[in-house]
């Protein structure tokens, strides 16, 4: 090999290493940042110098959620953005301050959106008015409609609500859908645990990595099953979520409605739900001679409220507009993105407004 060859292969090496150097700083700033976000200074440096693995929790270390009997979890107080009734929101006025309005919206991860591009925040923003109308985001991630009315019950109603919307997610039947340790990290099914037993040696960087394990968990949750068989959709091989079409899970849920409709009439307010769609029934919208099926869950739904005479918002019909369009409106087939979420806070206001469910002061800001 001439020297010539020799400074080239050595050059070569030299940018390849250097290249390596770079993405190893950077990651490392990365992991770095991710771990001190979760967990703190102290307990990133903790972690780091014991060894300790990155938990397996798509709620963190147990720092965001404590373990509850009745309610199987709930957010933890002691955090800074947790207030003592386990809601997300600065300490709020009890009793109820005269001549204000409270909102509260009651849900799950969608309608907790983190950030100001969630529709709740953007509601907020558009009709919030000191002393005279007050916005509360009363959602929990993975909470269920059980949950949600157990928490509404225990807590929510403290704050003396004038309206509650309460949004309704397809795998809302079930009484608990997520369950945590002792420690408040999430417990996986038999399938995810062993996805994330620990065979090789990536398997081992990456469960020493928050980044990776994160990347990890987000490929693991978005994995869709297939359908069974020709004919069949997707939805039917999910524990989760096929439970909408099971005809048993709605008297379940309509014990809940009901029991909802009678606190909030007893408080003198109202009452409104939201229902989102799953994206796969907008993906099989196509399928035009099994509309009813497709859509048996938000008939369910539509036919309950009427019954209680609660007004209803249905956000299949917009969304499967704006589908056809092109637009696409989720980032992970269940929760809305940032467009998502917008076209959510525009047509709840609408529909709000056309129910007369806000006061007519806030009518003219919203627009």
């Amino acid at each position: 090999m001439t020297m010539i060859a020799v400074r080239r292969l050595r050059r070569v090496l030299l940018l390849a290493l250097g290249n390596v150097a770079v993405f190893v700083a950077l990651f490392a700033l990365l992991e770095s940042g991710v771990r001190i976000s979760r967990d703190g200074f102290r307990e990133t440096c903790s972690r780091i110098v014991y060894g300790e693995p990155a938990p397996y929790s798509s709620l963190g270390t147990g720092k965001w959620v404590i373990s509850d009997p009745e309610l199987g979890y709930r957010l933890n107080p002691d955090q800074e953005e947790i207030n003592s009734l386990s809601i997300r929101h600065p300490e709020v006025t009890i009793p109820k301050p005269q001549g204000l309005f409270r909102l509260v919206v009651l849900g799950d991860s969608i309608p907790f959106a983190k950030g100001a591009f969630g529709f709740v925040a953007d509601i907020a923003k558009r009709i919030e008015a000191p002393g005279t109308l007050e916005v509360i985001n009363a959602s929990v991630p993975g909470y269920t409609s059980f949950q949600e009315l157990t928490f509404f019950k225990r807590y929510v109603q403290q704050v003396d609500p004038d309206l509650v919307v309460w949004t309704y997610c397809l795998n809302d039947n079930h009484k608990f859908l997520h369950r945590f340790d002792e420690a408040a990290n999430m417990l996986f099914t038999d399938e995810a645990a062993r996805s994330l037993e620990i065979r090789t040696w990536w398997d081992w960087i990456v469960s020493r990595s928050y980044v990776l394990t994160s990347i990890r968990m987000g490929l693991l949750a978005r994995q869709e099953p297939a359908p069974a068989g020709p004919g069949t959709f997707v939805w039917e091989a999910r524990p989760d979520f096929n439970i909408a079409w099971k005809d048993y899970s709605w008297h379940f849920y309509e014990s809940h409605l009901a029991e909802m409709v009678d606190l909030v009439k007893r408080r003198g307010a109202r009452l409104a739900v939201v229902a989102f769609p799953y994206e796969p029934q907008l993906v099989y919208r196509v399928n035009r001679n099994r509309r009813d099926e497709i859509l048996a869950p938000q008939h369910h739904l539509e036919r309950l409220c009427r019954k209680y005479s609660v007004p209803y918002l249905d956000l299949y019909p917009p969304f499967e507009r704006a589908y056809d369009q092109g637009r696409k409106l989720y980032r992970d087939g269940i929760h809305p993105n940032q467009e998502g979420h917008a076209l959510t806070a525009e047509l709840l206001l609408d529909f709000l407004n056309a129910q007369r469910l806000l006061p007519s002061s806030s009518l003219s800001s919203s627009r």
